[in-house]
């Protein structure tokens, strides 16, 4: 129990790997406030977490509104207590305006609202809950932050990841500004890397490429997500939620005290730097 009576907010914790980091929190100790997008989802995580035998509240949060982060701040420290560990990992793939288009991926054709869309949840939310967080770490001289990039932020993907990987690049690039920002503070801020999970954003990512690809187009998408992990992830393993559960548990204990400003991967040997 290396989080007992600790406070933990995760974001995008409504499902996939967002719920198995809430979990993984709550199985250490720590009490829950869930965050998502869409409220249902968000409770049928915390009611995960009270089974657990933890307190969980659920909440309503859009990432790409401040007003909405400084709420989802507010509710940690009035119903749950007080505030230790943050977590952000509400993201998007980025396909959203697509549609069932079977248009390859190129460049030339990604749309300017995918790319928007996608820079707004996966960064600017980052940026949004973190400065909203900050000046109660900074009141209380404590606190841990772990922001969920990708090993596509480590290295380019091609047109099929572009906004994508460009989003979870400044995901690590800003967690090691507030990292340095943050340090005289008492204040730890790290990324985790996962490599492939099969998730509902997952799953998506592998239609687009099921309907844009032809080397993909007689497999189905989990076939496709299958094919990607046994020819690039040395482990030939499926990383599950729980895995990165795991390493964020580790890096916001007091085990990981003096880790701050580093990238994680969790990734079966996908990405070795």
């Amino acid at each position: 129990m290396r989080l007992q009576d600790q406070v933990a907010v995760v974001t995008g914790g409504g499902g996939g790997l967002g719920e198995g980091i809430a979990l993984c929190l709550a199985r250490e100790g720590a009490d829950v406030l869930v965050s998502d997008i869409k409220l249902d989802l968000a409770e049928k995580a915390a009611e995960k977490v009270r089974d657990l035998g933890r307190k969980a509240l659920a909440i309503q949060t859009d990432v790409r509104r401040p007003d909405e982060c400084r709420t989802l701040i507010d509710t940690a420290l009035s119903d749950l207590g007080g505030l230790d560990i943050l977590v952000c990992s509400a993201g998007v793939m980025g396909y959203e305006n697509r549609g069932d288009s079977t248009e390859a991926l190129t460049v030339e054709n990604i749309k300017e609202a995918d790319w928007d869309h996608t820079l707004d949840v996966n960064l600017k939310g980052v940026f949004l809950c973190n400065q909203a967080a900050i000046p109660h770490f900074k009141e209380q001289k404590r606190g841990k932050i772990v922001n969920i990039s990708s090993v596509a932020g480590r290295h380019g993907g091609g047109a099929f990841l572009a906004p994508y990987s460009a989003s979870k690049a400044g995901v690590i690039s800003w967690s090691q500004s507030m990292a340095v920002y943050l340090a005289p503070e008492g204040i730890n801020v790290n990324t985790v890397c996962p490599g492939i999970i099969w998730t509902p954003m997952w799953a998506e990512g592998a239609r687009v490429l099921q309907s844009s690809n032809p080397a993909f187009k007689d497999l189905e998408p989990r076939a496709i997500f299958d094919n990607i992990v046994n020819n690039s992830i040395p482990l030939k393993r499926v990383q599950q939620a729980e895995d990165i559960g795991n390493a964020v548990v580790f890096l916001v204990s007091d085990e990981a005290r003096e880790i701050t400003g580093q990238a994680l991967n969790v990734c079966g040997g996908m990405r070795l730097n």
